[in-house]
């Protein structure tokens, strides 16, 4: 009965399987080959996917709607009334 407490990573060529006894450190690999630290952009880049401007036109138009609304209200209604009740004394 030679079993020792101390778990020995295997020696030997990068696996892809996960080691269950692997540290923080080494859970933190692609795949359990490459560490995130040391990897190149490029192979990064297979990780990533960017979009841009992806709200749709209807949104776009709901906000330009709203502040066309927003603007044409503080123009039309609250200037002319708060004109009249601050030069008015009560």
């Amino acid at each position: 009965m030679s079993h020792s407490s101390a778990a020995v990573p295997p020696q030997g060529g990068s696996s892809t399987v996960a080691n269950p006894n692997a540290m923080a450190d080494d859970l933190l690999a692609v795949g359990g080959a490459v560490p995130f630290d040391k990897t190149s952009p490029e192979q990064e880049n297979v990780f990533h996917t960017y979009t841009g401007n992806a709200i749709p036109w209807i949104i776009r138009g709901i906000w330009i709607a709203f502040w066309c609304f927003a603007i044409t209200y503080f123009v039309v209604y609250l200037l002319p009334a708060l004109q009249s009740e601050l030069l008015s004394p009560p």
